[in-house]
């Protein structure tokens, strides 16, 4: 019985190996491995842009143009100039141009949810321009790596100015209800690669940007504002904090005139330079510090949600969510109409900001 045992799984592992040979398995050498990819609107077409790893050894990473009549044809072609099938796990980020934004990006963005080999979990950009531009930026006579620009996602944890998104978030974003996607935009200058603004969509296609500011306010209500300076003036001169420990909420409640939405944000800051060379401010001078910080917050808040949800009738804060989630009965009755008819309601915006003493 051992014997036979034994003898059965040579037979299965022998067994297991030719069927290994037979499925066409290809080394990682044989491969592009992809790092980056851009996508811009060409006619009927689109322009894919790659950044791809050298080797799996080597740190440095290769650029290559291809066009398709769809972006899945046109990352097919490569295998035409570099003999190797393209490999999507170890990439990093996509960067749409423009043009497609405007298009509607539900014209490529599906092979990235779809498709086997790709991860829809990694992070996803706009251009100010084309994409290309920003794939085949160099840094110092050498390509800027995809590693660092997948970091400017995440930037905002610092400068509390910059949105992070990737491709499932974008597409929840479009799908949910009562919500509106945005996306980080980048633009390549003489300085490098960098955040300048933050893009918001009706369904798939752009409707307008936020300012800097504007994305300190959205963040802020959406209690997504980690760090970031600020900077205040008065009768004690300029002061920058540091703003932490923020805290936002966006709730709804009804009255007899319908939802009435309301964003409470509370934050700390520190005090990181003050002008004039003082070397402490007065304890008198600080209610007035924390008045004016709150005040700016409160501003930036207010004009993205002017802007975004009553001039361009884009949910980005997903006012209307909530509203589906806590009165269901009652979205049911505006859901149909819920764009033209977020623009006409009420929004109650407070904040306030604790500065700690020296």
């Amino acid at each position: 019985m051992t014997r036979c045992k034994k003898a059965l799984g040579l037979l299965l592992s022998a067994l297991l190996l030719l069927a290994l040979e037979g499925c066409g398995y290809r080394e990682l050498y044989e491969r592009l491995l992809i790092h980056g990819i851009g996508v811009d609107a060409a006619g009927d077409g689109f322009v894919v842009t790659v950044r791809s790893s050298i080797s799996p050894e080597d740190e440095g990473e290769e650029y290559f143009r291809c066009e398709g009549r769809s972006v899945l044809e046109a990352l097919t072609n490569l295998s035409l100039s570099t003999g190797r099938e393209p490999f999507y796990s170890h990439n990093y980020l996509v960067v749409f141009g423009k043009e497609c934004a405007e298009q509607g990006l539900d014209q490529c963005l599906d092979f990235f949810v779809r498709y086997y080999n790709t991860r829809p979990a990694v992070q996803m950009y706009l251009a100010e321009g084309k994409a290309e531009d920003i794939l085949s930026f160099e840094k110092d006579g050498k390509l800027l790596k995809m590693s660092e620009l997948q970091q400017l996602g995440d930037s905002g944890r610092t400068n509390g100015k910059a949105v992070g998104a990737e491709i499932l978030d974008f597409v929840n974003g479009v799908k949910r209800e009562g919500s509106s996607p945005v996306l980080p935009v980048l633009r390549a200058g003489e300085a490098g690669v960098e955040v300048v603004s933050t893009a918001y969509f009706d369904g798939y296609e752009l409707k307008g940007s936020l300012t800097l500011q504007q994305t300190r306010g959205f963040l802020a209500a959406k209690g997504l504002l980690e760090k970031g300076e600020a900077v205040v003036t008065g009768d004690f001169g300029a002061v920058t904090l540091s703003l932490s420990r923020s805290q936002g909420g966006i709730g709804v409640y009804m009255d007899n005139e319908g939802p009435v939405f309301t964003i409470d944000v509370q934050a700390q800051a520190d005090v990181s330079a003050v002008s004039g060379g003082r070397g402490q401010l007065p304890e008198s001078a600080y209610p007035q510090i924390e008045h004016e910080a709150a005040g700016l917050l409160q501003e930036e808040m207010a004009s993205a949600i002017a802007q975004s949800v009553q001039e361009d009738h884009c949910d980005i804060f997903g006012f209307g969510n909530l509203l589906y989630q806590k009165y269901p009965a009652y979205w049911r009755t505006t859901s149909e109409n819920w764009k033209e008819f977020m623009a006409d309601c009420r929004f109650q915006v407070k904040t306030s900001v604790q500065v700690l003493r020296l």
